[in-house]
């Protein structure tokens, strides 16, 4: 029995875990691919990107990538179109739900404001797809393109002001791709081909008829106008220019993707393989490189080409070779294996049973006995016999999600040959998620478990009988509810989240104990006054007491350790926060076997 009592100031000599902790408790954090590039932009000295689940802010001068995603406030994942507006350092964010973010940036161009938009996420009657395909700015106005016209949007009232829907031959809808402006019309990318009409304040550009066919028959995917010069791309022909009244071909081209990107000097067209450059003269010039995979658009800045590769990520040239800007970082994802066999304490397993071999759980033993259980009365009882994820408890329980709700087998005597049923926990006066999908379980240190079905992320109680959380996308930066597995990191205290729209991970008030009181951290030390979450002490041993005193002695708060980790939110006996000044941490281990105490500085 050690009886140990060591004075920790960690007011400024943080030990090097704490250091590195990134995560405070309660927050969370994305782990999104930087391959699938889909669209860069220069603003000043940043490159601004986006993947398909995330969006990257790269300094171009320290060369530092920040990610922004609902974890910094933005209000959804998957951008599908994004445009800068200078004159109010405007980012507007569109992304494939329909939803818009306004962004106003800061002088380091860092997100200072962010205000949400969901007229078109939330309007009925409009095609399945609200995705916007391309956002350009005209005096302080954003045109929209979608797949059911041209919404433009008034970004200082944030208010439809027109919409241009109906332009197809006859009035009918049409998607339209991409759109450009001469000094005098709009024109319109269509499967049409392209629509023209005047921006004469006088004409009606919502009536159809004000919308012309500009000499073609082609399925148009990109426009843009250039020298005073209409251009067109056509899918499998290449880019047009619109010369005395007929096209002429300026660059030929097999592909089925194309896109310009038109600067004062140059267009730059890309294809999946391939950079084109295209002059005032039509002089073009081609550029290729073994790390072009799936080019989708490219930008000229500071003499620099950047280009946004669907498989390669963001790609620069410092020279005549194009190397990426970030490490490889693909869509993390967890292995479905590793919720499928869990092996109990006295080495038997239990394996989930594919839906196609009639589901169930495979129980067997290392001397080759086994028997199936299933939604038979005392051969299971389960709930369902579709099986999602298991899970072993640290009371050796096995926990299981099924399509009809979640339970778990205590392990005894399974394999006698007696009767078996789940045990189906009772929460909200019915068995726990009665039949409700159930995609995934897991289990973190302190035994609290995280179920997740398709309407969230919830955990609960050590039996399953209280619930603690629930997230969805409306209140967490949850990408979506669509959850595919969950797994605890206990030596990190991180829940990842695999979800359909990419990974993130939650840190919460549990981790794995330790076995003596050597290494405890306490963080954030000292507490800044924007700091808004928790207070975690990690490094505890399981069941450990936390108690926080004033100077002079009273408590305020006590707590007991989830494993190797207990939390605070700040608040004093009264439910206030706590004021500014220095505090002392007394932590005494579940059999009073070892004692420390620290200080904790808090910043008001």
């Amino acid at each position: 029995m050690k009886n140990i009592l060591v004075t920790l100031c960690l007011l400024g000599n943080l030990l090097p875990e704490a250091k590195s902790q990134t995560i405070p408790i309660g927050h969370w954090q994305n782990h999104f691919s930087n391959l699938s590039a889909r669209q860069v932009m220069a603003v000043k000295n940043r490159i601004l990107y986006s993947t398909y689940n995330g969006f990257f802010s790269l300094d171009t001068t320290t060369r530092e990538v920040t990610s922004w995603s609902k974890t910094e406030g933005l209000h959804d994942n998957g951008v599908s179109a994004f445009a800068f507006e200078p004159e109010n350092n405007l980012l507007l964010l569109a992304y494939r739900s329909g939803y818009i973010d306004f962004v106003y940036l800061d002088e380091n161009l860092a997100p200072a404001e962010i205000a949400g938009w969901s007229v078109l996420a939330e309007t009925a009657g409009i095609t399945e797809s609200k995705a916007v395909r391309k956002i350009v700015f005209r005096e302080q106005l954003a045109y929209l393109c979608t797949d059911f016209g041209i919404i433009v949007l008034d970004t200082e009232m944030r208010q439809v002001k027109e919409s241009y829907r109906y332009i197809g031959a006859g009035g009918i809808q049409t998607a339209v791709r991409d759109l450009a402006f001469s000094a005098d019309s709009i024109f319109a990318a269509t499967r049409e081909g392209i629509l023209a009409a005047s921006m004469s304040p006088s004409v009606n550009r919502q009536y159809f008829a004000n919308w012309k066919l500009v000499n073609a028959s082609e399925k148009a995917i990109a426009v843009s106008i250039f020298n005073n010069n209409l251009y067109a791309a056509f899918s499998g022909k290449g880019v047009y220019q619109l010369y005395k009244g007929s096209w002429q071909t300026v660059f030929s081209s097999p592909s089925e993707y194309l896109n310009i990107d038109t600067s004062e000097n140059e267009m730059l067209v890309t294809t999946p393989r391939e950079i084109v450059s295209i002059n005032a003269q039509n002089k073009v010039s081609v550029k290729v490189d073994p790390m072009f995979k799936a080019l989708a658009t490219t930008i000229r800045e500071n003499g620099r080409l950047w280009t946004a590769d669907g498989k390669a990520g963001l790609l620069t040239n410092a020279g005549t070779s194009f190397q990426p800007v970030l490490p490889a970082q693909t869509d993390t994802t967890i292995n479905a294996s590793l919720d499928s066999v869990v092996i109990d304490w006295a080495g038997t397993s239990w394996a989930r049973i594919p839906d196609y071999q009639g589901g169930g759980i495979l129980v067997k033993n290392t001397a080759g006995q086994q028997r199936i259980l299933s939604a038979s009365i005392g051969s299971g009882s389960l709930p369902s016999n579709v099986i999602n994820s298991l899970a072993l408890d640290y009371e050796d329980n096995v926990w299981f999600a099924s399509d009809k709700g979640a339970g778990y087998f205590v392990p005894d005597n399974v394999l006698d040959g007696g009767r078996i049923d789940a045990i189906l926990p009772i929460y909200g006066q019915r068995k726990l998620f009665s039949n409700e999908k159930c995609t995934a379980i897991a289990v973190e240190p302190g035994n609290r478990k995280w179920i997740a079905t398709r309407n969230g992320l919830y955990q609960f109680s050590a039996d399953g009988t209280e619930l603690l959380t629930m997230f969805n996308t409306e209140n967490s930066p949850l990408p979506s509810t669509d959850i595919h597995a969950l797994r605890f990191d206990p030596a990190q205290g991180l829940l990842f989240v695999d979800t359909a729209n990419g990974m993130v991970s939650y840190r919460s008030d549990a981790s794995e104990a330790s076995q003596n009181l050597d290494q405890v951290t306490i963080f954030p030390n000292p507490v800044r006054p924007d700091f808004g979450g928790k207070v975690g002490f990690k490094g505890l041993m399981d069941g450990s007491t936390v108690k926080v005193t004033e100077l002079s002695g009273r408590l305020i708060f006590e707590t007991r350790s989830q494993g190797g980790t207990a939390s605070w939110n700040l608040a004093d006996y009264t439910g206030k926060r706590a004021r500014g000044g220095v505090y002392m941490v007394f932590i005494v281990s579940g059999d009073g076997s070892e004692k420390l105490a620290g200080k904790l500085a808090v910043i008001n």
